[in-house]
């Protein structure tokens, strides 16, 4: 008999839940107490990519949903760009009644979390943005040209990781939104943006951690780093052995980087961030 391979990213407890926004709807979770915190997941997944995470709720409010158009969050047919995707964020946040809230963002996350913070800056009381560029042109030689010749069926050939992240999305998606997922997001979106310039990012004043991993082969390590120097409160940190996906291959030494981040930016120790 062959063995069941355990899950490499941890199960989220309980039910989705979902908050109507009129057009379209959002799936999300909202597990454990503490300063809230909301996570915005990467492309090729949903809000259950977080599950590695799920040790930080013993002390933070852990505020996960899914991106419009992603996995069970309806929307597939409205706008897909970063700054559309950020409209969502004080919507839910006026759902959940917070006036403001921690914000990690993941790769497309990342971006989202830049033009939320650029567009109501007065909500977002931190950033942490994991493999996050910010212009088309951070990635490394060949990875757009990879991105226009991405199909389905590449999929199957990822790594074990990426496609239990990928199956989890598709599997709460339907066949039509599916179909539509690589045209509008990675032969559209990721093709065309994020199209931010360094200097659109020095008003970011509040406390940024721009986390990239040792093995991260899609954004140069120049973009990270010039991505931090150019925010107020900007600091780099490198994770050793993680790939583009950090939080998922390495949460321990991310789910730690996070924890002092947020606790560090909530006012434990806030010199430490307030220059370089």
């Amino acid at each position: 008999m062959t063995a069941i391979a355990a899950p490499l990213i941890a199960p989220l407890p309980g039910p989705d839940r979902h908050l109507d926004l009129g057009t379209h709807s959002l799936a999300y979770a909202d597990i454990g107490a503490g300063p809230p915190v909301i996570f915005l997941h990467g492309g090729l997944m949903d809000h259950s990519s977080w599950g590695n995470q799920l040790p930080l709720a013993e002390e933070l409010r852990l505020i996960l949903p899914s991106t419009r158009g992603h996995g069970a969050s309806t929307g597939g047919d409205l706008p897909a760009t970063y700054a559309a995707f950020a409209e969502d964020i004080p919507a839910l946040m006026d759902g959940l009644g917070l006036a403001s809230a921690h914000i990690v963002g993941f790769s497309d996350g990342g971006c989202t979390a830049l033009e939320l913070a650029l567009r109501a800056p007065g909500r977002v009381r931190s950033l942490s943005l994991l493999g996050t560029p910010y212009h088309t042109d951070n990635y490394a030689d060949g990875v757009l040209s990879g991105m226009a010749a991405m199909q389905p069926e590449h999929l199957e050939q990822a790594r074990p990781v990426v496609r239990e992240l990928t199956d989890k999305l598709r599997a709460r998606m339907s066949v039509d939104d599916w179909e539509a997922y690589f045209p509008r997001i990675i032969h559209g979106l990721w093709l065309r943006e994020p199209t931010l310039e360094l200097s659109d990012l020095a008003a970011l004043t509040m406390p940024t951690l721009v986390v990239h991993g040792e093995n991260e082969h899609s954004i140069r390590l120049g973009a990270s780093e010039a991505l931090a120097a150019a925010l107020p409160k900007g600091r780099l940190t490198i994770i050793p052995g993680a790939t583009h996906a950090s939080a998922q291959d390495e949460p321990e030494a991310v789910n730690a980087a996070l924890r002092e981040h947020i606790h560090l930016a909530d006012g434990q120790g806030r010199e430490l961030l307030s220059g370089r």
